[in-house]
């Protein structure tokens, strides 16, 4: 050994803290985490131990720097003392290890390479991350850790003690109401070497359902931000922050939770045995398109009762809870009493579903279904709109059960509402005879039913006269006989429900007059009255009624209005007329069954009538 190299060992040896380095690793010497020592090499077969304890998860560096008289190598151990987690056999005077680790004793071995005798100084540096360490254990569902459902923590990944590297954490979330829950993950890395994508610290997310297995959401995005969310029902839910780039790091982990802005429905009501009840003529609440428990919530029923006739009209209106805009989309469909016969089904897009229904006194259902979107809540509306005119006595569906009529006196009723798999479309009156003045019924219905009327003698089936005219006016007129019974019927032809009004009124003038009589009367109005008999076969009369002299034109057409027969083309003076179609066309030749129209032209007024030809 030189005098200069002599020199300079003695120099180092007294610059250093007097520490006692250890012969094996049972018998290290401690050195604080932060810190130096220095110690002297002599001896091919010495090795040095050195221990160092950390309180904490961060980043143990270990450099070793030697006279150039020897290389020295460093090794560092786990927690066990004999399992190697870092080494470093570098050719030259200097070596370093590291390694993220948990808090715990590790140990560290220099030894000499090469070289014969000469000193080195290692030093230890400890570094911890900016942000505080979750509570561990809590690497499985079982251990997860509470998080509010608007709350934030920190935590630690990457660090390693005892034989194994803490790579997963679980936090629980439970939330008390329907809403969006979303995580964020943030992270940044301890690394402070700065070595390409390493010193990356990247943590992936994972939501569980309430079982803490199944996987509803994940992010696996590269960088140092991942998100997850899903929207959810009551529960606990479990999140998992895992390790998959760099060496080790903290991050901070928040909730945020958005509950809908109406109230919910009571749940289950996913069928309509469960179905919760909805007023009429007013408003509930519900929420569709929430998660748990392996399941989301796709439809909702509700009950609602009428009490009478009316027109019901059912609106559905959703509110997106989704903050990427896209709409939550529900449908509409209305149920029969049973529950299963569907009356009404509404799959518009957008907000807004509505369905309306005329219905008869019952309990029906409403089903809001989940067609597209994520999740929200929605607003029920029922309303009914009642006839103005009130029912006739139910059930007088057939001449059995017709209603009394009394002559002068104005009776209503109601035809076009449904119960029960079947719609009210006719209603019977029955009335007797006082004497044998002719009678005529008249009704007059709302504008959204078109009615027509028929007469029928005592046995309530015989045909005696028929009127089906458009519009919201139809009468009959028979001539009657003394003390004998007769029915009308009522009934709906086309158009959706209403009331009308119904009027028997009697006549000393005889029903049915001639073309040219005897003594003229003058009719006050231009009216085409229903032919008759209809159905017909194989003739039918047409009456019609002219209160001035005028151009007429009576002809009859196919539903399709092409002309089949002209009546009458010419000048009338004013008089009643009546005239009979042979259900034959202009060439004489028979037409075919069917729906055919009447029409009388007047001048510049007309009128049409159905007439229903079987053969």
């Amino acid at each position: 050994m030189t005098r200069f190299t002599l020199i300079l060992a003695l120099l180092l040896a007294l610059s250093l803290p007097a520490y006692s380095q250890g012969s094996s690793i049972g018998t290290a010497a401690p050195i604080s985490a932060n810190g130096s020592v220095g110690g002297t090499m002599s001896d091919q077969s010495e090795d040095h131990y050195w221990q160092v304890t950390t309180s904490a998860n961060g980043y143990l560096r270990i450099q070793v720097t030697s006279s150039s008289s020897i290389d020295a190598d460093v090794t560092l151990y786990d927690t066990d003392r004999t399992s190697s987690i870092a080494w470093d056999g570098q050719y030259g005077t200097y070596s370093e290890v590291f390694r993220f680790l948990k808090p715990g004793t590790y140990y560290i071995k220099v030894y000499r390479w090469s070289g014969t005798t000469g000193t080195y100084t290692l030093a230890s540096s400890f570094a911890s991350p900016s942000r505080a360490d979750d509570t561990e254990l809590n690497d499985s569902p079982l251990t997860a850790l509470s998080l509010s459902p608007t709350g934030t923590s920190t935590g630690h990944l990457g660090f390693f003690g005892s034989g194994s590297t803490d790579d997963n954490d679980y936090w629980k979330i439970t939330t008390t109401q329907d809403g969006w829950l979303r995580v964020q993950v943030r992270s940044d890395s301890l690394d402070l070497r700065a070595d390409g994508t390493d010193a990356r610290f990247d943590l992936d997310a994972t939501l569980y359902d309430i079982d803490g297995t199944s996987s509803y959401s994940w992010d696996g995005r590269d960088g140092t931000f991942s998100q997850v969310d899903a929207f959810v029902r009551p529960g606990t839910y479990f999140v998992k922050v895992n390790h998959w780039i760099g060496r080790g790091g903290s991050y901070q982990i928040t909730s945020e939770f958005f509950a809908p802005p109406l109230a919910n429905d009571v749940e289950g009501n996913d069928s309509y045995s469960t179905a919760s009840t909805a007023p009429v003529n007013g408003s509930v609440t519900g929420h569709l398109g929430y998660y748990s428990n392996g399941t989301t919530d796709y439809n909702d029923y509700w009950k609602f009762t009428t009490t009478s006739d009316g027109k019901i009209t059912v609106q559905v209106t959703s509110d997106s809870l989704d903050r990427s805009d896209v709409a939550l989309d529900l449908d509409l469909t209305i149920y029969d009493v049973n529950g299963t016969s569907s009356l009404f089904f509404d799959g518009r897009s957008g907000k807004v579903s509505e369905g309306i229904v005329y219905l008869q006194p019952g309990t029906f259902f409403a089903r809001v279904n989940h067609w597209q979107g994520n999740a929200g809540s929605y607003t029920l509306t029922i309303t009914q709109t009642q006839p103005p005119l009130a029912n006739d006595a139910e059930p007088n569906n057939s001449y059995g059960t017709a209603a009394p009529l009394t002559f002068g006196a104005t009776s209503t009723g109601h035809l076009g509402y449904y119960v029960n798999g079947a719609t009210d479309t006719q209603d019977y009156w029955r009335l007797v005879a006082p004497s044998s003045d002719s009678i005529y019924v008249h009704v007059t219905s709302e504008t959204t039913a078109d009615l027509d009327v028929s007469a029928y003698g005592p046995d309530g089936t015989s045909s005696l006269d028929y009127d089906g005219g458009y519009g919201v006016h139809s009468r009959v007129g028979i001539k009657p006989t003394a003390g004998t019974t007769y029915y009308f019927k009522v009934y709906l032809w086309t158009g959706t429900a209403g009331s009308y009004s119904v009027v028997a009124t009697r006549s000393s003038v005889a029903v049915g007059i001639a073309e040219e009589p005897a003594q003229r009367l003058i009719p006050t109005e231009l009216t085409l009255e229903q032919n008759f008999p209809n159905p017909f076969n194989p003739t039918t009369t047409i009456r019609y009624a002219l209160p001035k002299e005028a151009k007429v034109r009576l002809a009859v057409y196919s539903i399709l209005g092409q002309e089949v027969a002209v009546l009458h083309d010419g000048m009338q003076s004013a008089a009643f007329y009546s005239t009979v179609w042979h259900g034959k066309d202009k060439q004489g030749v028979n037409v075919p069954s069917g729906i055919y129209l009447i029409r009388l032209q007047a001048d510049e007024q007309q009128f049409v009538r159905k007439a229903v030809l079987v053969r």
